[in-house]
């Protein structure tokens, strides 16, 4: 098997970790039941797949720590990146992901500043953070160049959104969906000239009063619904 290019779904039991090492053409590499004491053995093995373009990787219990920081440097190839799991700080690795245009981010809970770490990746088109920060706000400096699509769901603890002006200059899709503790518009929407269609859901009271009319956020909303509104017949999932 060591010409096989697709492994997918495969569950961490006894030495299949460690056996994988050996299958250096995987191009697509999914594992399941991933543990904290899987850490070397794992990353030994990721390190040998010169050509991997696809990783994803789940945790098996939710209040074990995905363990990826022994690895030195991934695949140069390394397009789509999705990790499930608790992780204790930023991988490292994450600036050096040159090629990556997917990152999914699942249950990270980070309380580190992801944002710095990826800012600069040049080809990272979709971000998704789906319980990946337990952060208080949210602040895009700058970088992202060419982001075109951005999830921000179930932040539980997200109170605030900054985007200057320069940051993701080519987003044209918006998802923010259950930050119940955001109270208001992101804090510079109105830099994101390309944006083309936006989605807000299971948002707080105070959220959706802040956009209607006499709301304080109201007329940057109409701003950005007068923008988007050219782009009504394009959707995203």
């Amino acid at each position: 098997m060591k010409k096989l290019q697709s492994l997918l779904r495969i569950e961490s039991e006894g030495n299949i970790i460690r056996l994988i090492g050996s299958m250096t053409q995987l191009k697509f590499l999914g594992i399941t039941n991933v543990k904290e004491r899987d850490e070397e053995d794992l990353c030994a093995s990721i390190q040998e797949m010169k050509v991997l373009s696809r990783l994803f990787l789940f945790v098996s219990h939710g209040e074990e720590f995905l363990r990826v920081d022994a690895l030195s440097s991934p695949s140069p190839y390394l397009d789509r990146l999705e990790l499930v799991g608790k992780l204790e700080k930023v991988p490292h690795w994450f600036c050096s992901l040159h090629s990556l245009t997917y990152m999914n981010l699942q249950g990270s809970r980070l309380e580190e500043d992801l944002l710095p770490h990826i800012e600069a990746l040049p080809s990272l088109l979709s971000l998704s953070l789906n319980n990946a920060s337990v952060r208080k706000e949210l602040c895009f400096n700058r970088g992202f160049v060419k982001l075109r699509h951005l999830w921000l769901w179930n932040l539980a603890l997200l109170n605030k959104i900054t985007i200057e002006k320069g940051a993701m200059p080519n987003l044209e899709f918006l998802s923010i969906r259950r930050c119940l503790t955001l109270e208001t518009l992101p804090q510079g929407i109105e830099h994101l000239t390309k944006l083309q269609r936006f989605r807000f859901y299971i948002v707080s009271e105070k959220f959706r009063e802040s956009i209607k009319e006499g709301g304080v956020d109201h007329p940057r909303m109409l701003l950005v619904d007068e923008r988007c509104k050219k782009y009504t017949n394009k959707s995203w999932d």
